[in-house]
């Protein structure tokens, strides 16, 4: 029996998509309705299916109304109070359906005369004109919660105040807002700050709204051959937990994961916390980059953080059988109706990884009662990876391969494997000799790290020809991004192959290991060693990663070599003598060399024509590999 360790190259190789921005794309000012002389209001919302809405559709995302602050402006627009002046002290705008043009204010549905503001001080909102002699033109803000109400009491869940100066830029005039524990965060919104110049009044302010929120979703699948995979529990760190007495830093070592949680998925991530009071700030993107110039971003300088990330209630994706594919995975919480994203707090300023430590068991397909329990595996996703920005949708997908870095064996007192890790497939190869059958066990250690894989602009199932897959490698603990010395085969050098058939990444382990698998490697030309990674929010993320671009469907496997395999040499002893203290090799009809043992002597010169010794030991190789497949 030949029995082969075999260690992935990461627990999860970790899918990473940013799903679409949630944009609206609106009206510019200027390009609506003529309102003859008298200021009024439109209002667009978005849907997660990437979809504009518009009229009341929008209206319904935005629970019919909206908060409306407006100023003029007779000089050039600057940083002081003294030049904003207020013309929407925070009126409501409220939506009805089929009464545009019933009223001077009222040219899309939307109204606001006669109703009661947000702020108490106005006690009936008039109408409002243009006006002429505001040379400069007028700003608009805008905002939408279903948690404040008219005029906002201390009792609200959100509470917003604008803020009407700041010293840095006029695109800091944005909002002071404090969410309370039980917010509807996912319909929070914010509109893009809409500045009107002279020559656009007259016209119906269009509003394009976009939820101050994030959202994220996490998901697994299974890929090992002839099991099924259930997730027993995650681990995290307990001493972290925000409600303890005292908090500590944020978790960035597995050995502290050592907490077993059963009740729904667990990691390890600083991010905004939920259960406490959060005062936010809510600003605009300048005119740096024109393309979200004027867009609401938000950031938490004082925020308090939770140190875990927990999505999920009771069981989740516990003892759930995990679904073998990417493009259907087994989701950790949420429901379908939402897509199964769960709101979050952005979290741009985030440098911390992702660490993820859990327990599976596999059950055999074969309708044995083969059971087999892998305990302490583990992922690490980079922190630019986590880095939430408001209005986007992320998705984590984490592959469960038959090259896990957990172990089947025992685990320390933090939970992480004393014994060998990995899955170490039983192979079997037999030669009949004239001394006895001999069985022979080969070791080879391949060190694990996470390797993440991002397809531009995709969400699941997401690996497309002529479109960039970037690969990124991170250390086994911190989450680092180790950047290849080269493209190529030598130790610290990275490699991308096309593959001639469907392969596993314990396949292409072997395969470059000098166990021949059948499978033809080609390496793919035009690959680069690249420092960004484009992200669907518009974002360049600075991240070292290997870039290529698939010309054809199929499977493709990256490879990252720590140290380069280096075949062993032999040599027949054909002509030899007998040595005792001497290991001597019999060569398998598939080439490879097994031990044997010889007696004695007369064993040996019986069977020398068959026998050999090992000239050079080699090298074992150790790589990290990922397979992809692409459509």
């Amino acid at each position: 029996m030949r029995n082969i360790y075999l260690i992935t190259a990461a627990l999860a190789s970790m899918i990473l998509a940013s799903c679409a921005n949630e944009e609206i794309v609106g009206n510019e000012a200027g390009t609506g309705t003529t309102t003859n002389g008298v200021i009024s209001f439109g209002g667009l919302a978005p849907a997660m299916t990437r979809a504009d809405l518009y009229g009341g559709d929008a209206a319904t995302k935005l629970g019919n109304k909206f908060v409306v602050y407006g100023t003029k402006h007779k000089t050039a627009e600057d940083n002081t109070v003294d030049n904003d002046e207020v013309v929407f002290n925070n009126f409501q705008v409220a939506y009805t359906a089929s009464t545009a043009g019933t009223t001077a204010s009222n040219t899309s549905d939307w109204d606001y005369v006669g109703l009661p503001a947000y702020d108490a001080a106005i006690t009936s909102q008039g109408i409002k004109y243009w006006d002429y002699s505001a040379a400069q033109g007028h700003t608009f803000y805008a905002f939408s919660s279903p948690d404040i109400s008219y005029p906002k009491a201390t009792t609200d869940l959100v509470q917003v105040e604008k803020t009407t100066a700041d010293a840095t830029s006029l695109y800091n005039k944005g909002y002071a807002v404090t969410v309370k524990p039980g917010a509807t965060l996912s319909n929070l919104y914010f509109s893009d700050r809409v500045p009107v110049t002279k020559a656009n009044y007259d016209k119906t302010v269009d509003f394009t709204f976009r939820n101050i929120g994030a959202k994220v979703r996490v998901g697994f699948y299974e890929t090992i051959p002839g099991y099924s995979v259930k997730i027993d529990k995650f681990y995290i760190d307990e001493d972290a937990d925000p409600d303890a007495a005292t908090p500590t830093a944020p978790v960035t070592n597995f050995a502290n994961m050592k907490d077993a949680k059963t009740d729904g998925f667990y990691a390890s991530l600083q991010n905004v916390k939920k259960s406490v009071n959060q005062t936010l700030n809510v600003t605009y993107y300048d005119n740096s980059d024109p393309t979200i110039e004027n867009r609401p971003k938000m950031s938490n300088p004082t925020a308090g953080y939770d140190y875990y990330l927990k999505l999920g209630n009771g069981t989740g994706i516990i003892d759930k059988t995990l679904e073998t594919s990417s493009a259907d995975p087994t989701w950790v919480a949420g429901t379908a109706a939402d897509n199964y994203y769960i709101p979050v707090f952005p979290f741009e300023g985030n440098a911390n990884p992702l660490l993820l430590k859990l327990d599976f068991t596999m059950t055999a397909d074969d309708g044995s009662d083969d059971v087999i329990h892998v305990r302490g595996a583990r992922a690490v996703v980079p922190a630019k990876y986590v880095q939430w920005k408001s209005n986007f949708a992320y998705t984590y997908i984490f592959k469960i391969s038959d090259k896990t870095n957990g172990t089947t064996g025992e685990i320390d007192e933090n939970g992480d494997p004393t014994d060998p890790e990995g899955l170490k497939p039983i192979t079997f190869d037999a030669i009949v000799v004239d001394i006895t059958d001999e069985l022979q066990e080969t070791i080879t250690s391949v060190t694990t790290r996470s390797i993440t894989t991002y397809a531009e602009g995709a969400i699941v199932d997401e690996y497309n020809v002529n479109k960039p897959i970037y690969t990124v490698i991170s250390t086994k603990t911190t989450g680092g991004v180790i950047t290849p010395t080269a493209l190529g085969t030598a130790a610290t050098e990275a490699q991308v192959y096309s593959l001639d058939k469907a392969a596993s990444e314990t396949e292409v382990f072997a395969q470059l290991t000098g166990s021949p698998m059948g499978i033809t490697m080609t390496a793919v030309t035009g690959a680069s060693i690249a420092t960004k990674v484009p992200f669907a929010d518009g974002t360049d993320r600075d991240i070292d990663n290997v870039k290529f671009t698939p010309s054809a469907a199929g499977y493709y496997a990256y490879v990252y070599t720590t140290t380069a395999y280096v075949a062993p040499t032999y040599e027949l002893q054909t002509s030899g003598t007998y040595d005792s203290s001497k290991t001597y090799y019999m060569k398998s009809g598939s080439g490879a060399y097994f031990a044997v043992t010889v007696r004695d002597e007369a064993a040996f010169n019986a069977n020398k024509s068959s026998l050999y010794l090992q000239t050079a030991a080699g090298t074992p190789g150790v790589y990290d590999i990922k397979v992809i497949k692409v459509q």
